[in-house]
């Protein structure tokens, strides 16, 4: 199992879907949870936050009954204030339930490029961040949530391909062995 976090528009989708494909695996985009309680109500709203744990908890559920050999790949913007550290807590439990080792990877990215690419226009018409000052304004007050054993990729001069390619290094991944259910 592996758990790619990095900053709104450090390449996190891509790149996870990318490594699907690469690996035969599953991917399981901090999106699938987030756009539907974003299309329903504000962030601030506490009935944000439910919905969104009860579809992590749905959608775990379901990557629970995968078989062990089918790689999951989650992707999360998580930050180390303790609210962002219980997020993760499923993703952990997920990993356990699975009897899969989790491989953390924290995606490093220089905070003009990651300004860039956040402005990418291809960002536009989904519910992806897209406002330069609000990145700016999380890089100041936050860290990226890096776990104990985290691996770290700095993405910043890398195409997604060969960010899959170095991770799919780092995690020493045979891909001839994978395969999707």
């Amino acid at each position: 199992m592996i758990h790619i976090c990095g900053w709104p528009g450090s390449g996190k989708a891509t790149i996870g879907r990318l490594l699907a494909a690469r690996t035969g695996g599953c991917l399981i985009d901090n999106h699938l949870m987030l756009d539907p309680a974003s299309a329903l109500f504000e962030r601030g709203d506490p009935r944000h936050a439910a919905l969104r744990a009860a579809l992590r908890r749905e959608i775990y559920a379901a990557a629970q009954t995968l078989p062990p050999e089918v790689v999951v790949i989650v992707t999360d913007a998580l930050s180390d204030a303790p609210e962002d550290a219980a997020l993760f807590a499923p993703t952990v439990d997920l990993a356990a339930a699975r009897g899969a080792p989790l491989r953390a990877v924290t995606l490093d990215i220089d905070p003009e490029e990651n300004r860039r690419r956040l402005t990418d226009p291809a960002r536009a018409g989904r519910a992806k961040l897209r406002d330069p000052s609000v990145l700016d304004a999380l890089r100041v007050r936050h860290a990226l949530l890096r776990p104990a054993g985290a691996m770290h990729l700095d993405v910043t001069e890398l195409s997604p391909n060969d960010a899959v390619g170095g991770l799919l290094e780092m995690l020493a991944l045979d891909t001839m062995k994978v395969t999707h259910a």
